[in-house]
């Protein structure tokens, strides 16, 4: 920065500035600033820090403490805000769990009634398979005695058509 815009900036007095560069030049500004033919001098941050009056330096400080504050204030915002969103989100979870901790009873209760039928229907198709061969036993014997009968019938239509006409009864 040149020594002008330090002074414009600032609204400090030429001869103030260069009257503390000259009484400091060799010590604390020494190679912080340079001198190039026809123009102001140009200095280097340090030099433009060194050189601006303490109630210029108190209000940088103010301000950017100041800024320091709000920016303070708006984590704290943030803070709060997440803080209730991480409320919110503990509350759902739990939630969540105590549903899921009642949906695996749910489904231990299911399951346990599912055993238990498929232990009716295993013990039913038992039975099933009993009558069944009971019934297929009962039909094989009917069968044979229809097939019995059948025969002593034919046996006896046969001896009946043997026997004459005359010696019937009932003609």
């Amino acid at each position: 920065m040149k020594v002008k815009e330090l002074c414009s900036n600032y609204d400090l007095k030429f001869q103030t500035v260069y009257k503390k560069i000259s009484h400091h030049k060799d010590k604390e500004l020494a190679g912080h600033f340079t001198k190039a033919k026809g123009e102001s001098l140009e200095l280097d941050d340090f030099a433009v820090d060194f050189l601006l009056p303490t109630h210029v330096k108190v209000m940088q400080a103010i301000e950017e403490c100041e800024g320091i504050a709000r920016e303070n204030a708006e984590l704290q915002d943030k803070l709060e805000s997440a803080e209730i969103i991480a409320e919110q989100t503990d509350n759902q979870l739990s939630k969540a769990l105590a549903d899921n901790e009642n949906l695996l009873a749910e489904i231990d209760r299911l399951k346990s009634s599912l055993s238990e039928k498929d232990k009716e229907i295993s013990e039913f198709s038992e039975q099933l398979e009993t009558e069944r061969r009971k019934s297929k036993q009962a039909i094989e014997k009917r069968d044979k005695r229809i097939n019995e009968l059948t025969e002593e019938n034919r046996l006896l239509t046969e001896k009946y058509e043997a026997v004459p006409k005359i010696f019937r009864k009932n003609q």
